[in-house]
C-alpha cells in the first residue's frame, strides 16, 4: 500500500520542482574580466586592464509590457563595473600609474538575442556614474578632465545551465567613460574585455506585473517637443567652465508603443563666446562659435520604455558662425514624462565623436 503513496508522492514533488525552477528568478552574477584592448581617439594606449563586474538581474521574463515583450527583455540589471588600469600606458610615456583605477554604477538591460536548449545569447546595454581615480587635476593624466564620468557600456555574452540555479557566463564587452566636456581634456578611455562569470538564481520569484502602463495604453500619436536644458563646458586644461542654454521644438509620430520617427530644430546660446585675443581660455575645439546663437535642423528615433525614452538624431546646421569648418551635429539623451504633457531631459550635444556639453532640463510635450 505504500508503494503507490510513495509514487504520487514522488511525482508530486517532481512536479513542483519543475515549476519551481520554471518560475522567472532574479539573479546575481560575478564576472572578472582581463582588457583584450584599451584605446582613444587621439593616443596609443598599450598594457592590460583587470577587473569585473558584480550584477543583479531584476526578472523580467513574466512582465506583460509591451516594450519588455518587444525587447525579449530577460532582465533589467544594476551593474557595479570595476577595472584596475595600474598597468595602462600611453604609448611614449613612460609614467606608471597615470590612470588609477575607475568604478562605476551602471543600470541597463539583458536582451535575449537567441535562445537553444540551455544555451542562450544575450545583448546587455547600461549606462550610468563612474569614477576615475586619476585626471588631468591630479597627476597630468592627457586624457581625463574629471573624477566623475559618464559611463556606458555594451556586452555580448552567452550562458549556458550548468543546473537548475545556476549558469555559466562568458562575454565580451566595450566600456566607455568621459565626463561629457564637463571639464577639458576630455579624450575619455574605451576599454574592450573579455569575461567568464558565474550567475546564480535566488530563491526568491520575481514578482509579475499584473497591468500594462497607461503610457502604453494610450501614448500620442502626434506630438510636439518644446524642451530648455542648460549645461556648461570645460576649460582646456582649467577648472573654469562656459555654460550653454539649449532649446528644441520638434515634432514626434508615434508608429507604436515603443517606435517614434521625430525632427525639429536645436538653438543653442552662448553665453560666453570665442575672442581670437584670448585664444587659450576660449578656444573649444569644434564647438568654437564667433556668435552667441547656432541653429540647427536634426531627425532621428525616439524609443519608449514605458515612460521613458532614448533619444538619438542627426543633424545639419542651418547657422554656425564656427571657427573650424563644421556643418553637421548629433544629439543623444533620455526623457521621462513625469506627467502625460511634461518631461525631465537629459540631453549631450557632439560634434564627430567630440562631445560639446550636456544639457539638464525640463521638455513639454502636448498632444496635437
Amino acid at each position: 500500500m505504500f508503494k503507490p503513496l510513495s509514487t504520487v508522492f514522488i511525482l508530486l514533488t517532481t512536479a513542483f520542482t519543475i515549476k519551481a525552477q520554471e518560475e522567472p528568478k532574479n539573479s546575481i552574477e560575478f564576472s572578472p574580466q582581463f582588457s583584450v584592448g584599451v584605446f582613444t581617439a587621439q593616443h596609443k594606449l598599450t598594457g592590460t586592464a583587470y577587473g569585473g563586474e558584480l550584477l543583479y538581474h531584476i526578472n523580467t521574463e513574466n512582465n506583460p509590457t509591451a516594450w519588455m515583450k518587444a525587447m525579449h527583455l530577460k532582465s533589467i540589471d544594476v551593474v557595479f563595473n570595476y577595472k584596475n588600469m595600474s598597468n595602462i600606458k600611453i604609448d611614449g610615456d613612460a609614467r606608471k600609474g597615470l590612470f588609477g583605477d575607475s568604478y562605476a554604477l551602471l543600470g541597463g538591460l539583458n536582451i535575449s538575442l537567441l535562445k537553444a536548449g540551455k544555451t542562450e545569447f544575450l545583448f546587455s546595454p547600461a549606462f550610468g556614474l563612474g569614477y576615475a581615480g586619476e585626471t588631468f587635476f591630479t597627476n597630468q593624466n592627457p586624457l581625463i578632465g574629471g573624477h566623475i564620468n559618464f559611463t556606458s557600456r555594451a556586452s555580448l555574452k552567452v550562458t549556458t545551465a550548468l543546473s537548475p540555479a545556476t549558469q555559466l557566463a562568458a562575454g565580451i564587452d566595450v566600456l566607455h567613460y568621459s565626463n561629457a566636456a564637463f571639464r577639458v581634456p576630455n579624450n575619455g578611455i574605451n576599454s574592450s574585455s573579455l569575461s567568464l562569470g558565474i550567475i546564480q538564481y535566488l530563491n526568491t520569484p520575481a514578482k509579475p506585473s499584473e497591468n500594462i502602463s497607461s503610457a502604453e495604453e494610450s501614448y500620442k500619436k502626434h506630438s510636439v517637443d518644446i524642451g530648455v536644458n542648460i549645461g556648461r563646458r570645460g576649460v582646456y586644461q582649467s577648472k573654469d567652465g562656459y555654460f550653454r542654454t539649449g532649446l528644441y521644438t520638434g515634432y514626434n509620430y508615434r508608429l507604436n508603443p515603443i517606435l517614434a520617427l521625430s525632427t525639429g530644430v536645436d538653438a543653442v546660446y552662448y553665453h560666453s563666446v570665442f575672442d581670437p585675443a584670448n585664444f587659450g581660455q576660449t578656444y573649444q575645439s569644434y564647438a568654437t562659435s564667433y556668435d552667441h546663437w547656432r541653429v540647427g535642423m536634426a531627425l532621428g528615433p525616439d524609443i519608449w520604455m514605458g515612460k521613458l525614452a532614448l533619444m538619438v538624431k542627426y543633424g545639419y546646421y542651418l547657422h554656425y558662425n564656427s571657427y573650424r569648418d563644421n556643418h553637421t551635429y548629433w544629439t543623444a539623451g533620455m526623457k521621462y514624462n513625469l506627467l502625460d504633457w511634461a518631461a525631465v531631459q537629459a540631453k549631450i550635444y557632439v560634434h564627430k565623436t567630440e562631445a560639446d556639453f550636456v544639457g539638464f532640463g525640463f521638455m513639454f510635450t502636448p498632444r496635437l
